[in-house]
């Protein structure tokens, strides 16, 4: 197998340079760019919430830890997006199933944010979308909120396919 290696990679180089060489010193350069690499690569900012936060369903007043849809809370007094989720809409519903979908949805959302420490991670290179909102992805203990959401089907994965939740 090294034979093969070397005569495929290395068979012209050789025969130019007229000797044998070891791949060995190429294998532990390799190895050691791609170690720099996974511990330069940059790690995700996570924002924990203080344990005693408590998520409400957002109405009048001040808004500071509250679910406003199944993809948009206030935390800390900061509007938050939910960054890897989009759920259905309740304020502007295609349809009645939309919004049943939404409030569903919300409901969830609030009862999984309240099931153990929060923390907000900052994911990918834009910090807040067009209407100025913080673009984070909601961890409860660890676990993506919005993964628990899309998989009980009460949100698609942001940056799939545009489905309606009226079809």
């Amino acid at each position: 197998m090294v034979r093969l290696v070397r005569s495929f990679f290395f068979g012209r180089w050789l025969r130019v340079q007229g000797g044998d060489v070891s791949i060995l010193p190429l294998l532990i350069l390799l190895a050691i760019a791609i170690g720099i690499s996974y511990f330069e690569r940059p790690r995700p900012e996570l924002t924990p919430l203080p344990d005693t936060v408590s998520f409400t369903a957002c109405s009048g007043g001040p808004r500071v830890n509250c679910v406003i849809d199944g993809d948009t809370i206030w935390a800390e007094g900061e509007k938050v997006r939910l960054a890897d989720i989009d759920a259905p809409e309740i304020f502007s519903p295609e349809c009645t199933w939309e919004k049943h979908m939404g409030d569903r949805a919300s409901e969830r959302l609030t009862a999984l944010l309240n099931e153990g420490q929060v923390a907000l991670e900052k994911t990918g290179s834009r910090d807040r979308d067009k209407y100025g909102r913080l673009l984070r992805v909601a961890r409860v203990n660890g676990r993506s909120v919005g993964e628990k959401l899309v998989s009980e089907g009460l949100a698609h994965r942001w940056g799939g396919p545009n489905r309606s939740w009226c079809t």
